[in-house]
């Protein structure tokens, strides 16, 4: 019984011009099998450089929902592969924030002029401002855990991926303000939400350095201080620029 050679067809690159058989060029890397661009490839070349969605963000938001602060601790101690990048993470999660807080906080003209303001802001500025501030809330961190040795670029990316889901929960507390008949004022449901998570998130990371009283002490804290940093940043742009 005669075997049939599969024979490899040499193709010429497209970007350097070196002849080669597989699918890579041995010279300079890219694919041989290059076809006519067309929308749909661009658009997940432009998202996955921006957020390599399809490596890890189902498996880090599920840790970050289920096991936050021990997720951050795995990440920091080198356990890096299967998880989503920290500030593409934020990225992401902001983007959905911002679409979602676009939605919600529709234009009304029975609202008064710092109302419609406040919508305005909510609907156009508050995720850039949170992101904005992220370096800010990692130094509150690290200046309130200090003692737990952790440096500056681990309290980043361990407060990077809570923030991500923070904003997440912030979704959740202005949904809930549509909802509810007289539209209490958000805070009321964010701070207790955030500080709940914030404080999981703290326990769960810091638990073999520091005493439970004192993280839920230091996370209580670190809400009120970013809300006010927050709060105020908020009503510079809004009494200010807008």
């Amino acid at each position: 019984m005669k075997h049939k050679s599969k024979i490899a067809h040499k193709q010429i690159c497209k970007q350097c011009g070196s002849t080669d058989t597989g699918s890579y060029c041995s010279n300079c890397g890219q694919s041989l099998h290059t076809g006519r661009l067309t929308i749909a490839e661009i658009i997940h070349e432009v998202f996955h450089f921006f957020t390599h969605l399809d490596k890890g963000f189902p498996y880090t938001l599920k840790q970050l929902a289920f096991r936050p602060g021990k997720m951050q601790k795995e990440y920091v101690s080198g356990q890096r592969i299967r998880h989503q990048k920290p500030f593409s993470m934020v990225f992401i999660c902001g983007t959905i924030t911002a679409l979602a807080l676009y939605i919600i906080h529709k234009p009304s003209a029975d609202a008064s002029n710092f109302n419609q303001l406040q919508s305005e802001f909510n609907r156009h500025y508050y995720v850039f401002v949170q992101l904005g501030l992220l370096p800010v809330y990692a130094l509150v961190t690290w200046l309130l855990f200090k003692n737990t040795k952790i440096n500056y670029a681990e309290s980043l990316v361990l407060f990077s991926y809570a923030l991500s889901f923070l904003l997440l929960l912030v979704i959740a507390a202005n949904l809930m303000t549509t909802l509810i008949p007289n539209r209490i004022n958000s805070a009321f449901y964010e701070i207790p939400i955030l500080y709940i998570y914030l404080a999981w998130t703290y326990i769960n990371y810091f638990s073999k350095q520091d005493k439970q009283p004192i993280i839920l002490l230091k996370s209580f804290v670190n809400i009120v201080i970013g809300y006010f940093i927050s709060n105020y940043t908020a009503d510079f742009i809004v009494y200010h620029i807008l």
